[in-house]
């Protein structure tokens, strides 16, 4: 009998390893957006081209020549420029990639140019996968994978054809993708589909397999590769903040960080998260001088865990911070903390004083580190610049730069910048109309911040008034414009040094959300957020201060005590919470996936495991006591006659099975088989001829004529049109009684 499945010639395996090419190809470049690797007018090119070369492959056949006589000597002039352009190897060898990818898609490919093609691809999916640690990654790379053994299947069957008939794929290109579709979709053997299906979803349950048990080892700095790229912060804080850089980081919505917290309870009602404090002025915002600089102690050996300023307390809160790349080299912190850890060594500056602690580059991916013992009570003990005041810093640092003869500067919690006596003498007259003068650090705050926002309203958008003084800011305060968060911390600065009260600006993230389906607090860039820390003579202590309309203006120890500090912040419930909570068990689960994970896994799997069991047969248990229970009652005729009943009506559904209900539903599904799927009739046919052969020869003369004429019945089932049919059902009934008089 002839197989009613077709088969896809030549041409048509063609065009499927044309089609997986450029989604095998599209895979892979896209991969790049998960690096910090400058290649959107490549990848704009890819994106647009591919797909149309791939949807019109006659395109691709009408390349001229020149085209590709010059391909290479124009992709290897454009590596050299990039190469002495950047000076990056790693970033010009991924768009280098990203062309070579681009021209092997849209070209006519053999089994070598798809061979290359997977290559490319793969380096460019290799590449990636050290950098990132996005859960939707992993989506994107098993579909790669499931891709490229498609397009390796495609290329050994076009191999193997092309052997058998001695011929070349031709009009390959004159596709018409429905047609194509319809005709891979007939020639697909679904048994076979379920079975490379199943193995592909083996190897991958064998690789999870592999991951929980194989022991933890920590491959640092992403083997060599996290040098080959130059870290720059994309939204984040640099030293230098202009006046409009928070705006900008507050207009994007992205996560800055998750932070998972051992006990709700120590979440602040309100926290600030510092990463950068800076001291220096100059008229168009603030920056961090050279000897606030230089006071950050760097560790002379790497390390993966560092001490705080505060003795380490059994019990207290553990916070583990999934820090996403492009932000800054500055770690958020809330304060005081006991012990800073890392998964691997780290160069870490270290400013016990400031509570401030930063990356020597930034991260290239997610950094996951956990904070012991951090509290945070808006107010920052300094006993040193309580005895030395602004000359603390004055002091020679053990640091390259300063051996060069660099020439140290006091820091600048007092320096007024370039402002003109004028503007000096405007804000003296400013403090002295809401009586600031002889104020302590946070009276002097309350008064300022009153005094600013009786004159101004928040606005993420504001226009600096043209007069009015010779200082943008002095200017801003001196009229009723709406302000940002910068405009007002920075007022708050000036107006606290003028009054001679040091003062210096910080910047970081305000507030978080609570998302209650990872239980965790998501801080998104949109939370970005400066404010200002005022030194308090009496009490020997910086003390935040946000001026900020809505904000807290001095956050008290009972504003921040703990109790239901995660249940007052706000809920996220949107699609937005949905993904962190996948990416926030992502990076519990996987990434940070070491071996006290593997210990704790498989001690809650062998809990899990006795406690289903024991629940298993507690309850089987109770099952047979209650069936043994009800046998032991007395017997009457109303439950002699219900099991009696019962039995009667499976031993009567079981008979009908046996005579006539399986045949029946063999015919209706073989009335709903189509092209490419087996027909039931036909293959409980096959089972009853091999039966019926298998059968001992009969020794009267009517059983053997029955079998034989159950035979002839059975071959038409089996082999003949479905018009010349007799009723399968019957021709079964016969052939079974054929078969048990063997």
């Amino acid at each position: 009998m002839a197989n009613p499945r077709p088969q896809l010639n030549l041409a048509e395996l063609q065009q499927l390893r044309w089609l997986l090419g450029g989604i095998i190809g599209l895979l892979a470049a896209w991969s790049v957006f998960y690096l910090d690797v400058d290649a959107w007018l490549v990848l704009a090119l890819f994106t647009f081209t591919v797909p149309l070369m791939v949807w019109k492959p006659w395109l691709a056949s009408r390349l001229p020549t020149w085209f590709h006589r010059m391909a290479f000597p124009v992709i290897v002039s454009v590596l050299i420029a990039d190469l002495w352009l950047y000076r990056d190897p790693l970033p010009a060898a991924v768009r280098l990639a990203v062309l070579l990818l681009a021209y092997r898609c849209i070209s006519p490919r053999g089994r070598r140019e798809d061979l290359q093609l997977i290559l490319l691809a793969l380096f460019l999916v290799v590449i990636t996968g050290v950098f990132t640690v996005s859960p939707l990654f992993v989506l994107q790379i098993l579909i790669f994978s499931a891709a490229a053994l498609a397009l390796m299947l495609a290329v050994t069957l076009s191999n193997a054809r092309a052997e058998d008939a001695s011929a070349a794929a031709t009009g390959w290109e004159r596709v018409r993708w429905p047609v194509f579709f319809q005709r891979l979709r007939a020639s697909l053997d679904l048994r076979v589909l379920g079975l490379g299906a199943g193995l592909f979803a083996g190897v991958v349950g064998l690789s999870v397999v592999f991951f929980l048990a194989l022991p933890r080892f920590e491959l640092s700095n992403s083997l060599f590769l996290d040098k080959l790229i130059k870290r720059t912060s994309r939204t984040g804080f640099s030293e230098n903040v202009k006046f409009g850089d928070v705006v900008d980081i507050q207009q994007d919505s992205g996560t800055a960080f998750n932070v998972d917290v051992s006990n709700p309870q120590a979440v602040p009602a309100m926290p600030y998260w510092r990463m950068l404090v800076l001291d220096e002025y100059s008229g168009r915002g603030f920056k961090v001088s050279a000897g606030l600089r230089l006071s950050f102690a760097r560790s002379e050996e790497r390390a993966a865990a560092f001490t705080g300023n505060r003795s380490r307390r059994e019990g207290g809160a553990v916070w583990q911070v999934y820090f996403q790349p492009g932000v800054s080299r500055y770690l958020p912190l809330l304060g005081d903390f006991s012990r800073l850890a890392f998964e691997g060594p780290q160069d870490l500056e270290l400013n016990k004083a400031l509570r401030l602690a930063a990356l020597k580059n930034e991260s290239s991916k997610m950094l996951p580190y956990r904070v012991s013992g951090m509290e945070f009570s808006g107010r920052l003990a300094d006993a040193d610049f309580a005895r030395d005041k602004h000359q603390r810093f004055a002091q020679t640092p053990k640091s390259s730069e300063a051996a060069k003869g660099a020439t140290l500067r006091e820091p600048t919690f007092l320096e007024m910048g370039d402002l003109t006596e004028a503007d000096q003498k405007q804000l003296r007259s400013w403090i002295a109309e809401f009586g600031g003068t002889g104020r302590g650090g946070e009276e002097f705050a309350r008064r300022a911040a009153a005094w600013l926002q009786t004159h101004h309203t928040y606005s993420m958008s504001s226009t600096m008034p043209a007069a009015g003084g010779d200082d943008v800011l002095v200017r801003w305060m001196g009229s009723n414009t709406p302000g940002h968060c910068e405009l007002f911390a920075g007022s708050m600065v000036l107006l606290a040094r003028a009054a001679g009260v040091p003062s210096r600006l910080v910047t970081g993230f305000k507030g978080g959300a609570w998302n209650e389906g990872s239980g965790s607090i998501t801080v998104r860039n949109s939370d970005a957020h400066a404010w200002t820390e005022i030194w308090d003579e009496s009490a020997g202590v910086w003390v935040l201060a946000d001026a900020t309309p809505g904000s807290v203006l001095t956050p008290a120890l009972e504003d921040t005590a703990t109790g239901d500090g995660a249940i007052r912040l706000q809920t996220d419930s949107g699609w937005n919470a949905r993904l962190d909570t996948l990416r926030v068990f992502w990076y519990r689960r996987i990434v940070n996936f070491d071996e006290g994970s593997q210990r704790e896994l498989l001690r809650g799997t062998k809990n899990r495991v006795q406690e289903v069991l024991k629940t298993w047969r507690a309850g089987m248990e109770e099952k047979i006591r209650s069936a043994v229970d009800w046998v032991r009652q007395p017997w009457g005729f109303s439950r002699s006659l219900a099991l009696a009943g019962g039995a009667g009506l499976l031993a009567a559904g079981a008979w009908w099975w046996w005579r006539a209900g399986r045949a029946n539903w063999l015919a209706w599904r073989s009335g709903r088989a189509g092209l490419g799927r087996p027909d039931p009739v036909r293959r409980e046919a096959a089972l009853w001829l091999r039966k019926l052969a298998r059968a001992r020869t009969a020794q009267e003369t009517g059983s053997a004529a029955a079998r034989d004429a159950a035979r002839e019945e059975l071959l038409r089932l089996r082999y003949g049109a479905r018009e010349s049919w007799v009723e399968p059902a019957a021709v079964f009934k016969r052939a079974r009684r054929a078969w048990l008089r063997r």
